[in-house]
């Protein structure tokens, strides 16, 4: 009876023991599987460049790529130079490398330089009607967006002059700085500050001061449309013309660094009038608008989307309206 007892129990280990082992292999080639399915899933993750998890792109680097869009973001390698590197930042597709358009916007563009020169007399006019709306002290989000969604409605661009601490005011400012941009208008550089004292000190425009206020700005509108944004197009705060009133013995060695850069400054030959003397209505503004017009051949029309330039916004369409009817033709400056 012992004996039959002591042959049970060691049949019972045995069979104990081949399952134990049958359990780990099971275990073990279930492990084996599973390396070899992420090992593919990374095999394919690297051959298409990126893989989505929940919001974020891992790109072929191995970073983690927030998306603030629908659309195309652009790879970082983190081998290369770049400022903010922690900050990745998604390129909307229509944005064009070292432009201050986007592709929708590119053909609606006008030369800056050429047009300075037909201003300047300096080159022969072509005889054609064009008319650029611009926009200086932007944005707000009071006015800015009443701008934009005339501009929208009436198939009109225009080139917003933007003051760096005011697009980085708050969301809302990035985001009609980002929306301007989206819908093909031409966004340009009108300091950091406009402040006056800052950058003409004693009346006198203070050049490093300057130029790095057009920088700061630059990479302002940069974290907010991408690394290709670049403009060329600027605007000195009361015009390039105030500092040649004032005799400004600055001006000649500012004009140099412009030009060693690239860049062009654009002033103005009709005005609403928006932010001179009293407060104007909306009537006031149109009429004011169509006698700085007169017979002018190329039009550069200055107006504000600050911070209580409501009429202005009332008064655009119309403005609008009479400029077509005049057969002008809209453009942007590039």
């Amino acid at each position: 009876m012992q004996k039959t007892q002591v042959i049970r129990i060691k049949k019972r280990r045995q069979k104990t023991q081949l399952i134990r082992r049958k359990t780990r292999r099971q275990r073990k080639n279930k492990g084996i599987i599973l390396k070899i399915i992420l090992m593919l899933t990374i095999i394919i993750g690297v051959f298409f460049g990126v893989f989505k998890t929940g919001k974020y792109f891992y790109n072929k680097y191995g970073q983690a790529t927030l998306v603030t869009s629908g659309k195309n973001t652009e790879e970082i390698n983190p081998n290369d130079n770049i400022e903010n590197s922690n900050e990745v930042i998604a390129i909307d597709e229509n944005t064009i490398k070292e432009s201050n358009v986007n592709e929708d916007g590119e053909k609606y563009t006008y030369d800056i330089e050429k047009l300075k020169n037909e201003m300047n007399g300096t080159e022969i006019k072509d005889g054609k009607k064009i008319v650029f709306l611009t926009f200086d002290d932007g944005p707000s989000i009071t006015v800015t967006p009443e701008i934009l969604d005339v501009l929208k409605e009436q198939d009109v661009k225009a080139t917003f002059f933007l003051i760096g601490k005011s697009l980085e005011a708050d969301e809302k400012s990035k985001q009609l700085v980002k929306r301007a941009f989206e819908e093909g208008n031409a966004l340009g550089n009108h300091t950091y500050t406009h402040d006056l004292k800052k950058v003409f000190p004693g009346n006198k425009i203070n050049i490093e001061t300057y130029m790095n206020e057009v920088n700061e700005t630059n990479e302002a509108i940069k974290r907010i449309i991408g690394q290709g944004f670049h403009t060329r197009v600027l605007r000195i705060p009361g015009g390039y013309m105030s500092r040649k009133y004032y005799n400004d013995p600055n001006l000649d060695a500012f004009s140099a660094r412009l030009k060693e850069n690239n860049m062009y400054d654009i002033d103005w030959n009709a005005y609403d009038q928006d932010s001179e003397g009293k407060k104007k209505t909306a009537d006031e503004l149109v009429e004011i608008t169509k006698a700085s017009i007169g017979a002018k051949e190329k039009v550069v029309i200055l107006m504000h989307d600050t911070y209580g330039k409501e009429q202005t916004a009332k008064a655009l369409p119309r403005i609008i309206k009479y400029l077509k009817e005049q057969g002008y033709e809209f453009r942007t400056l590039k």
